[in-house]
């Protein structure tokens, strides 16, 4: 039984993993799984990365997912293989997807089903039903194209990443499918198929989540498309919330690991990576323990990887200079500040409580918050100038499908809003968080006035407040943004030019969100290389 790291520093390792985010447990997963020993070693007191519970309230009845709100990327593979189900792990889709109120009191709702979408598109836009089905049509293509089948070894996601030759071949050549995947700005696609200003305002944001880009800007309609090649629970393209949190999906993945035989110790932070001999490299950790492996799996961002390995000191091997120059240029700064909050009760939107409202209650969507796709270039491009401006924004309301995260009559509410910076023009994150978040809240009272009154308490992140807790430099919960210059094969893979280390986070293939192929990949990786 290993129980302290000078019992783990005993031993040798078949594999240790740095990090117990999601991906690394999936690693550690599989690599057991396969008969390997594993070591898991997590910094932190809890599990899950940004894929996490958290209590932060004084009522503890309230259970946050602090950064991590919805599921519909995470790989039914995964799902499968590592019984995940017989775990705990239950989702509700989220249906209707999208809820979109506008300045002049209309509102605009998304259903899973197109024929009700098409009637709520035809209330609010009725000569743009065609071209939003065909909008809609469109990365319903890439989505077959791209994914495959995982049961027959054609989904791109599985597995080294595809060259841009491969994709396009995938892609039937087809010019504007390729554009899309690799060029066009969300706006244009959008603008090319519907004229409808709130049809426009609620679809852009879909093409910049998480992203420091602006709807005008190129590639931000490959955004969209990776956000909508999942499957959830057989539903393509759907999302939905994870019973009693996102961070039960850790949890699940944490026991496949353990019932495998993985061992997981936390609050044990490791210091160095050291590039190892014949017998592979080992990790050291602060306390200076030394723990040898044959091999080492870091779900820990390219940048501290790469930092873990110089503080080791020494030679590194050849190639390492070309991977630290690609670490030194990955894009990771994040323009999102997350505002997780305690309800007394749900916040009255305007547009639902006019006379004649005949739609679903908002809370049943994810809420989309807007006054324009113009607005929301200009607040990226304020951001890039350092200024706060927070003028686009997505609203969870997790209890309208789980009340157990909040104590009963109460509800929760999450924010992912945009666009700040990580550094601020004038002042600091520790001066002016709360000003930052108010400003939030005053965008989303423009469309419920009364917001503000419903909440008991609030957690602010910025930027640095997710970097600082998490470990994810710039605070990218997607540890790198997932531009086209940053995916598929010029995305991480999971092998390095260290003999032995791997990565397995969300900078590798196919990208961030809680997808779990990435740590599956990089265990199939080492268990290859180890054969």
């Amino acid at each position: 039984m290993t129980s302290t790291a000078g019992e783990a520093a005993a031993r040798q390792w078949d594999a240790v993993v740095v990090g117990a985010g999601h991906n690394g447990l999936t690693a550690a997963a599989y690599l057991a799984r396969a008969g390997r020993s594993v070591l898991v070693l997590e910094r932190r007191g809890q599990l899950g990365g940004a894929c996490t519970l958290e209590t932060p309230f004084a009522d503890e009845r309230f259970v946050m997912s602090p950064c991590a709100y919805l599921v519909g990327l995470l790989h039914p593979l995964v799902v499968e293989e590592l019984g995940l189900r017989r775990r705990g792990y239950r989702v509700q889709p989220v249906d209707p997807h999208l809820w979109t109120p506008f300045e002049d009191g209309t509102a605009l709702t998304l259903w899973d089903d197109p024929a009700r979408t098409a009637a709520s598109v035809a209330e609010v836009a009725p000569a743009d039903v065609e071209g939003y089905l065909a909008y809609e049509a469109l990365f319903g293509r890439i989505r077959r194209a791209l994914r495959g089948d995982y049961t027959d070894g054609t989904d791109t996601w599985l597995g080294a990443s595809p060259s841009r030759a491969e994709l396009e071949e995938r892609l039937g050549h087809d010019s504007e499918l390729i554009e899309i995947l690799f060029h066009t700005p969300i706006a244009d696609v959008i603008e090319g198929h519907v004229a409808d200003e709130r049809l426009r305002t609620a679809l852009h944001g879909q093409g910049i989540i998480g992203t420091f880009a602006g709807p005008r800007d190129p590639g931000t309609a490959a955004v969209h498309a990776m956000h909508s090649t999942g499957t959830l629970d057989g539903k393509p393209g759907a999302w939905g919330y994870v019973e009693g949190g996102m961070g039960r999906v850790s949890l699940a993945l944490a026991e496949a690991a353990e019932e495998a035989g993985a061992v997981i110790m936390t609050g044990v932070p490791v210091a160095a990576i050291l590039p190892g001999g014949d017998d592979g490299p080992s990790v050291a950790l602060e306390g200076g323990e030394i723990i040898r492996a044959g091999a080492v799996v870091s779900n820990a961002d390219p940048k501290r990887t790469l930092a873990l390995c110089q503080a080791a000191g020494g030679d590194l091997p050849p190639g390492f200079v070309d991977f630290a120059e690609k670490v030194d240029g990955w894009r990771s700064e994040s323009p999102v500040i997350k505002i997780n909050c305690g309800l007394a009760r749900l916040p009255n939107f305007t547009a639902a409580a006019r006379a004649g409202y005949e739609g679903p209650p908002p809370y049943r969507a994810m809420v989309t918050i807007s006054t324009g796709t113009d607005t929301t270039q200009a607040a990226c491009e304020a951001a890039r100038r350092g200024e706060p401006s927070p003028a686009w924004c997505e609203l969870y309301f997790q209890t309208a499908y789980d009340e157990s995260v909040a104590p009963p009559g109460n509800h929760t509410m999450s924010v992912f809003a945009q666009y700040v910076p990580y550094r601020l023009d004038s002042g600091d994150w520790e001066t002016r968080r709360d000003e930052i978040a108010d400003r939030v809240i005053g965008e989303i009272a423009r469309f419920a006035p009364d917001v503000a009154d419903c909440i008991v308490e609030r957690q602010v992140l910025g930027p640095p407040d997710v970097e600082a807790r998490i470990g994810l430099t710039g605070g990218h919960i997607f540890q790198g943004e997932c531009l086209p210059e940053q995916m598929w094969d010029r995305r991480f893979g999971p092998g390095t030019p260290v003999p032995g280390l791997y990565l397995c986070g969300a900078a590798t293939h196919p990208g961030g969100s809680v997808i779990a192929a990435n740590g599956r990949n990089a265990a199939m990786a080492v268990l290859t290389q180890s054969r």
